[in-house]
C-alpha cells in the first residue's frame, strides 16, 4: 500500500515537536551541561566508556561501595560463576601476542577475575569496527572458565571476520547499551542516593549513553513516539531504512568540498583524492606530494567509518616500511606534534579531528553554513600538515 506524502510530513512534524520539547526540558533540567560531551569524549571507547564502566566495577574503586556494583551488573547478566568478594577488574588486559593463525592473544577492553581464574572479557565496541579474529581469540582464552561478551551501542552482533566459527548466544553473548548498560546504571544511580556526586557522575553518563542511543530521557515523551510510530508505521519504516542513506550521502559531500578546498589551497606538487565509498571501514583523504616517497601521505580517516564515527588525521607511514625513527626525526621541531598525537605501527602521528557518532553531530552536515564551517576547520588541518611535511619528506626513504 502506497503511503501518501502528507503521512511522511506528519510523522516528522509530530516527532519534531516532541524533540523539541525534548530539549526545552533538558535545558530546564539543566541535562544540556554533560562533563562527557563538553570534554568531547563521547565517543572514546577505552578512555571514557571502559574507564568509566571499569571503575563502577572494580571493588576496589574510587565509589566506596565494594562489589555492590559488580554484584547489579552480574545479576543483570545472569553470571553466576565469579567468587565476587576476590574479583578484580582490569582494563586493556594483555593476553599476549596477536595471533591470526593461531586464533590467540590481544588486549580485553575489560577484563574481570575471580581468584579462582573463573573470568568475564567485555570487548567494547562504540564506532571503532571489528579486529580480525577478535571475538574468537578471546573465546579461545582461559577456555571453560571464561564468558565472553561483546558491548555495542545497539546490540549488535560482531562480524564473521571477528568472530568466524565462534556462535552467538553459545560461545559469547551480545550487550548493548541501549539496554542491558543502561538499565544497570539506573540500578547503580538508585544505590548511589546519599552519594551525590556519585550519583549525578553515574547519571550524567546515564544521560550521554541515552544521547548516542537516540534515546528521549522523558519516558512519557518515548511513549508518545510510540503511539506515533504505531499509527504511522509503514511510513516510519520507510524514513528509517532511508536515513543511513542520507548520512552517507551528506557525508561524501563533505568529503568532496573539503578535497575542492585542498585542490583550490594546495600547490600542484601535492595530489588530493579520497576513497568514494564511505560505507568502507577506514577509508578517507589523502595528501600526497610528487618529492614524497610512495606510501607516505597525509590522510583523514574514518575510525572506522567517516558517516557514523570518530575520525582522525595525521601522517601515515608504516612502520613496515619506513623506519619510524627517521620519519619522527625529520619533524622533531614542528611544534604541532606535541600537542596530543598519538602513535600506532601505521601513523607515526594521529589525532581526532571529526565526529560524526551522533545523530546530533551528523545534523551538522545537512545545514549548508555549519557543513561549511566543518570544511574550513578540516581542510585548514588538513593544509597545515602536508605544508610541515612538504619538505622533511622530500628527505625521507623508504625502507623497502
Amino acid at each position: 500500500m502506497e503511503v501518501a506524502l502528507s503521512t511522511y510530513k506528519k510523522l516528522l512534524s509530530e516527532t519534531s515537536r516532541i524533540i523539541s520539547h525534548q530539549k526545552d526540558l533538558a535545558q530546564l533540567r539543566g541535562e544540556n551541561f554533560n562533563v562527557f560531551s563538553i570534554l568531547k569524549m563521547e565517543s572514546r571507547e577505552n578512555e571514557t566508556h571502559s574507564a568509566f564502566l571499569g571503575e563502577l566495577l572494580n571493588p576496589n574503586g574510587s565509589h566506596g561501595l565494594g562489589t555492590l556494583f559488580l554484584e547489579l551488573f552480574l545479576k543483570q547478566l545472569d553470571v553466576s560463576h565469579l567468587e565476587v568478594d576476590s574479583t578484580t577488574v582490569k582494563l586493556e588486559h594483555y593476553i599476549g601476542g596477536v595471533k591470526i593463525k593461531d586464533v590467540s592473544g590481544g588486549r580485553i577492553d575489560i577484563f574481570i577475575e575471580d581468584a579462582a581464574g573463573n573470568s568475564i572479557c567485555i570487548e567494547n565496541k562504540i564506532y571503532a569496527s571489528d579486529q580480525e579474529v577478535q571475538i574468537a581469540r578471546y573465546c579461545n582464552y582461559n577456555t571453560y572458565k571464561n564468558k565472553v561478551y561483546y558491548l555495542t551501542l545497539e546490540g549488535d552482533a560482531p562480524s564473521e571476520d571477528s568472530s568466524i566459527d565462534k556462535r552467538i548466544d553459545i560461545d559469547f553473548y551480545a550487550l548493548s547499551y541501549k539496554s542491558e548498560i543502561l538499565e544497570w546504571l539506573e540500578q547503580c544511580q538508585k544505590e548511589a542516593t546519599r552519594l551525590p556526586i556519585l550519583r549525578e557522575s553515574i547519571n550524567q553518563y546515564g544521560i550521554l549513553i541515552k544521547k548516542l542511543t537516540n534515546q528521549l530521557s522523558d519516558s512519557k515523551m518515548e511513549k508518545e513516539v510510540e503511539n506515533i510510530i504505531i499509527a504511522n508505521y509503514q511510513a516510519a519504516s520507510v524514513i528509517g531504512d532511508n536515513i543511513w542513506k542520507v548520512e552517507l550521502k551528506y557525508a561524501e559531500k563533505l568529503i568532496d568540498e573539503i578535497c575542492q578546498a585542498l585542490t583550490d589551497s594546495l600547490s600542484d606538487d601535492f595530489k588530493i583524492f579520497e576513497r568514494e565509498d564511505l560505507k568502507i571501514a577506514w577509508t578517507g583523504i589523502y595528501i600526497s606530494h610528487k618529492n614524497w616517497p610512495e606510501h607516505v601521505y597525509v590522510k583523514l580517516e574514518g575510525n572506522s567509518k567517516i558517516p557514523w564515527s570518530t575520525s582522525i588525521y595525521g601522517i601515515m607511514a608504516s612502520k613496515d616500511k619506513f623506519n619510524r625513527e627517521s620519519v619522527k626525526s625529520l619533524l622533531v621541531d614542528v611544534e604541532l606534534f606535541k600537542s596530543g598525537f598519538k602513535e600506532s605501527k601505521v601513523w607515526p602521528y594521529y589525532k581526532e579531528i571529526l565526529s560524526l557518532g551522533t545523530s546530533e553531530d551528523r545534523l551538522k552536515l545537512f545545514n549548508d553554513p555549519e557543513r561549511a564551517g566543518l570544511v574550513k576547520g578540516l581542510s585548514d588541518k588538513l593544509e597545515e600538515l602536508a605544508l610541515l611535511c612538504e619538505e622533511p619528506f622530500s628527505r625521507l626513504e623508504s625502507t623497502n
